[in-house]
Formats: structure tokens, C-alpha cells, sequence
């Protein structure tokens, strides 16, 4: 992972020029970033020269023109460009959610009771609150399913802290 040091404000403009442009696959209007961060357009223009110095952001000219990241701006984030993400059911309060998981890290399994799972998302979400139901899987290689109740949640990073109240995988039979 890239060892770039961001503010707070750029690693939200950064994380929001991001997510919009993994939906669309096109490039992102400086307009629609201040919208996601609650800037103005001329503080994300400032945002995104520091950014292209950084070579996180590309800027590109024209009617069709707005700002793509970098493989680099993946990395500085701590995410993959993925071309073929795997999916995985994700329900809040019973509902299925349509996100892409890409990663889930537990904390503590020597303690349950302790045992946290920050689950990131490949996208910006805003739906996710404290205290909501949430389960998760199974995930497309291990089959673990995971279910609890949001802890935490951390839209700047695209993640969200689950306090596990039930673990399950898979357990083959002898052969």
C-alpha cells in the first residue's frame, strides 16, 4: 500500500471521486465530488490540483471532462480497482443492500465477546446506521456468513463496524 499521508479532506474527496467513478466508469465532474463531500466546487478544485501533484487524480479537459484516479489513488485508500468484483448478500434490518463487499477484517476472535468485523465497501453508502441489524454473506471463497448489530460507522473510509453476535463457516464432513 502507498505510504501517502492525506487530510481528512482529501482522503474524503479522494474516496468520493472514487466511488463515482467505479459506478459510472467515467470521469467524475468536480460539481458532483463537492456535492458527496458537502464542499464547495472551488475547495474541490483545490483538493484535486494537491491530489494530481500526488499523482492520485488525473484531470481530464472538455465537455466530457472531470477527474479519474490513479492506480495509485486505489492503493493511497487501501482498495483494489476490481474489473470483476465477486458479490456477496448483504442485508440491513432484513433488507438486502446492493454493495460490493471487498474486504472483512475481524478483530479479537480469542475473544467473542470482544469480536468486531469492519466490513469495507467497495462504494459509498449512506443507509448504514448505528444500531441497524446487519448480516453479511456467505463470501465467495470461505462461505462465512456473519451477522450483528453497526457499531460504527465510517463513510470517509467506506466502513462499517459490526459487533458479531453470530460466526458461521462451513464445516466439511470427513470424506
Amino acid at each position: 500500500m502507498a505510504n501517502i499521508e492525506l487530510t481528512s479532506s482529501q482522503r474524503a474527496a479522494l474516496t468520493a471521486l472514487v466511488n463515482e467513478h467505479d459506478s459510472t466508469g467515467e470521469p467524475v465532474k468536480g460539481e458532483v465530488i463537492a456535492e458527496a463531500v458537502d464542499r464547495t466546487p472551488g475547495s474541490v478544485r483545490n483538493q484535486m490540483q494537491h491530489l494530481k501533484d500526488l499523482s492520485l487524480v488525473e484531470g481530464l479537459t472538455g465537455p466530457n471532462g472531470g477527474y479519474r484516479p490513479t492506480p495509485l489513488a486505489y492503493d493511497a485508500l487501501g482498495r483494489e480497482d476490481i474489473d470483476d468484483p465477486q458479490t456477496m448478500t448483504l442485508a440491513r434490518n432484513n433488507r438486502r443492500v446492493d454493495v460490493t463487499v471487498d474486504g472483512i477484517r475481524l478483530t479479537s476472535v480469542h475473544h467473542p465477546e470482544a469480536c468486531r468485523a469492519h466490513v469495507h465497501l467497495q462504494e459509498s453508502f449512506t443507509e448504514f446506521e448505528v444500531g441497524d441489524a446487519l448480516a453479511v454473506g456467505p463470501t465467495p471463497v470461505a462461505g462465512l456468513l456473519l451477522a450483528g448489530v453497526v457499531e460504527a460507522v465510517d463513510e470517509s473510509n467506506n466502513e462499517i463496524v459490526v459487533d458479531i453476535a453470530q460466526l458461521e463457516a462451513p464445516v466439511d464432513g470427513p470424506d
